[in-house]
């Protein structure tokens, strides 16, 4: 309204401007532009005079302490506080609705939001080969990098329909200086400011704020906090230092698959296997009290407590796991792992060669090349090892990054108790 050359333009919100569900850059924009905000007011009626409108009839709010689903405050009516504001235009603002009446008769189904409901894995309407992404689709209005997200998921999914392979862009990650790292995240560095329009310039719809400089956009992209290359803010924010980083050196191989015939093993396939990053995360669930600190903190969503190699001290426990789960034992100078995986124990054992337990089969392995060495099994059983790549890969990790970890062996092997804390 105030674009289009209205002399004077108010906002009505029924709570505080520090709940408007609008970017901070907005807010100030609003507020700069010289556009009134009343504050804790809900329209209750129209003054209209011959047809023509003269006043909006609002009502005082308050809070009272209470909130709703998403943690806003809920404003209450005060009785008796109305209050009326000169308007001669009232434009609604009470949230958007998507226009999808171009389907025509075959109508997808939608939520009881009114947004298109799609399946979660992807993002198919209930119109076959029809999908949804971004702020039309499921939960409704989201980030422009869930819109992104979602994007990439139907991009996947049709390329798999048709036949083709998805798989990550093959990349190569620049070494990393973890102490350089560090010294950057210590200090905070804050946004490079965004260069607008002069208020005075801004009553039309043209673009109100300038792009950066390519000295401002450098200053701003050297803000990344390289999480992708080496992130541990898990770690630095657990109370019960129950994560911990370790490196893990970058292994890229085909696994063998494995088919028993006539007694005697041949390959007969593989699989890719890939570690990129080198630093890794590591939950010494017998420290882990769950509080989800992690979660809060964690930049890319993720539940590090739960999505990271979970180690195990006590038997029992580990048992009780059906996937993400690990014992570290060592038996005369003999390093060795155990992994939960569907259900089902998996073991390796290194000893100069890379010796494998699973449930279909066991074989030895060259531990640099994973080479089959010798393989045994069921008659016309067929195994990979996917399983004991990974544990091999936490195994060495551990070993050269993280001596210090507690093993479980000898006599005692699987039967450590928990730790046990005192007042």
């Amino acid at each position: 309204a105030w674009r289009l050359g209205a002399d004077e333009v108010t906002v009505v919100y029924r709570r505080t401007i520090d709940q408007m569900p609008a970017d901070r850059e907005e807010v100030r924009a609003l507020l700069e532009e010289g556009i009134g905000v009343e504050e804790l007011a809900s329209p209750v009626d129209l003054h209209i005079e011959g047809g023509a409108l003269k006043g909006l009839v609002c009502v005082r709010n308050e809070y009272r302490g209470d909130r709703d689903g998403s943690g806003r405050k809920i404003p209450h009516p005060i009785e008796g506080s109305e209050f009326e504001l000169p308007f001669d235009m009232l434009i609604l603002a009470i949230s958007q609705d998507a226009l999808i009446d171009f389907f025509g008769e075959e109508m997808p189904r939608l939520t009881d939001r009114g947004y298109l409901e799609v399946d979660p894995l992807t993002l198919e309407t209930s119109v076959g080969g029809v999908f949804a992404a971004g702020d039309v689709a499921g939960s409704g209005p989201a980030s422009i990098v869930k819109a992104a997200a979602d994007g990439k998921t139907v991009a996947a999914v049709i390329v798999t329909r048709e036949g083709g392979e998805v798989g990550p862009a093959p990349r190569v990650l620049p070494d990393v200086s973890v102490v350089e790292i560090q010294v950057r995240k210590a200090h905070r560095e804050y946004r490079v400011p965004i260069t607008h329009v002069p208020v005075a310039d801004r009553r039309n719809f043209a673009i109100s704020t300038f792009p950066y400089t390519i000295e401002e956009a450098r200053a701003e992209a050297a803000r990344c906090l390289d999480c992708d290359l080496y992130c541990s803010i898990c770690v630095g924010v657990c109370p019960n230092m129950a994560l911990m980083t370790y490196v893990s050196e970058p292994i890229t191989m085909d696994l063998p698959v494995v088919t028993i015939n006539d007694g005697a093993s041949q390959v007969t396939d593989h699989t890719p296997f890939r570690v990129e990053q080198g630093y890794q995360i590591v939950v010494l669930t017998d420290f882990c009290n769950e509080c989800g600190n992690c979660v809060t903190f964690c930049p890319t969503a993720g539940e590090p407590y739960r999505d990271k190699p979970r180690l195990y001290l006590n038997r029992e426990d580990f048992l009780a796991e059906t996937d993400n789960a690990f014992m570290l034992s060592e038996s005369d100078g003999v390093p060795s792992m155990q992994g939960r995986f569907s259900g089902e124990t998996h073991e390796i054992e290194l000893n100069g060669s890379l010796a494998y337990r699973g449930t279909v089969g066991s074989a030895r392995l060259d531990p640099n090349t994973f080479a089959v060495l010798d393989a045994t099994g069921a008659e016309g059983s067929v195994f990979g090892f996917e399983e004991a790549a990974t544990m091999y890969a936490i195994l060495r990790g551990l070993q050269d990054s993280m001596p210090q970890l507690p093993r479980i062996g000898g006599e005692d092997k699987g039967r450590i108790p928990p730790p046990q804390f005192v007042s």
